[in-house]
């Protein structure tokens, strides 16, 4: 007891009335009549509603079509914002953590330098312990604090060829070299659509090597030369430098310590290492008594950075109250 039919507003219905009524039994005759007074409008009629209808289904389509894309659009911003909130909270916790580190790096470096400090102040105040203390305090340094130590910047000599990736810094793109460089040191890339010609000295590889221009070349044989020329000026200048293993023991070159304690001796000896680098060997005379002195003076010498080696002298010289250093 339903209607069998859809009500569509704004389509007018398809007229099937003499249809109806032939099949209901009128006579033939009369419904040929009528449809002789109807003439063919009523088929171009029913042509254009059944035009509309198609045009209707199509639209319903693509309405649900619209609806579904829709909902995945939605479902996809979704998504999208569930792993943006992800990473921002990451990154809040990776912050966090490396703010934790520094401080617990801090605080450890801090007591380690506390406990030199002490040691210091309790022990000998000698030239060589400030020395073992300077070179701990340099370990502290670079066990805690990697991040002051400079990256090795990315040698020079990179030459782009076709078909490598490069960076335009200027632009802030990524491009595709189509060709090399050519005589006027310019190449043509592409990065996405756009085709451009850039020069050699505009782009960069993606590991931040700079290529080599001509004036780069030009700029770095011209330094080198300069350089040269200077050496050779300061040695044609300068005296030559004696050579320590035949240099000749004078008063300037030699320093006498025996007597003394080990601490004062450092003290003396540091001095004298300076200014007897221009004869390359220093002569220290300490005696051969406890042997004590001679000990102190052997362990100092061992860590000074201008010593290069030392040695007892010969017999003839002093044997072993004497030891020879040998300055870099």
């Amino acid at each position: 007891m339903q209607p069998t039919y859809r009500l569509l507003w704004g389509i007018p219905g398809r007229s099937n009335a003499l249809t109806i009524a032939k099949r209901l039994g009128l006579l033939a005759s009369i419904v040929d009549r009528a449809q002789t007074y109807v003439g063919g409008a009523s088929a171009d009629v029913n042509q254009v509603i059944a035009g509309l209808e198609a045009q209707r289904r199509k639209q319903e389509t693509k309405a649900r079509e619209a609806t579904q894309l829709l909902h995945q659009t939605e479902k996809l911003h979704k998504e999208v914002s569930q792993k943006a909130a992800a990473l921002q909270e990451r990154e809040r916790e990776l912050k966090i953590a490396q703010e934790v580190a520094v401080n617990e790096a801090i605080g450890s470096a801090k007591s380690e330098i506390a406990q030199i400090i002490r040691r210091l102040q309790s022990g000998d105040k000698t030239a060589q312990n400030a020395q073992v203390a300077t070179d701990t305090l340099n370990q502290i340094s670079q066990k805690h604090l990697p991040s002051r130590q400079q990256p090795a910047k990315p040698k020079p000599g990179f030459m782009p060829k076709t078909g490598d990736r490069i960076r335009i810094p200027s632009l802030g793109q990524t491009a595709e070299v189509l060709s090399g460089p050519d005589a006027n040191e310019e190449l043509s890339v592409r990065f996405g659509i756009m085709k451009m010609t850039v020069k050699l000295g505009e782009i960069e590889s993606l590991d931040g090597q700079k290529p080599e221009t001509k004036a780069q070349l030009a700029k770095v044989a011209a330094q080198a030369q300069a350089i040269a020329t200077a050496k050779a000026k300061q040695a044609a200048a300068e005296p030559a430098k004696p050579n320590p293993e035949i240099a000749i023991r004078t008063a300037n070159n030699s320093i006498d310590l025996r007597g003394a304690r080990v601490s004062d001796a450092e003290i003396e000896i540091d001095r004298a290492l300076s200014k007897a680098v221009e004869y390359g060997v220093l002569w220290i005379i300490h005696g051969k008594g406890t042997g004590q002195l001679r000990r102190g003076v052997h362990e100092f010498l061992a860590t000074h950075p201008q010593v290069s080696r030392f040695e007892l002298a010969s017999q003839k010289e002093g044997g072993g109250g004497v030891t020879i250093a040998y300055l870099h």
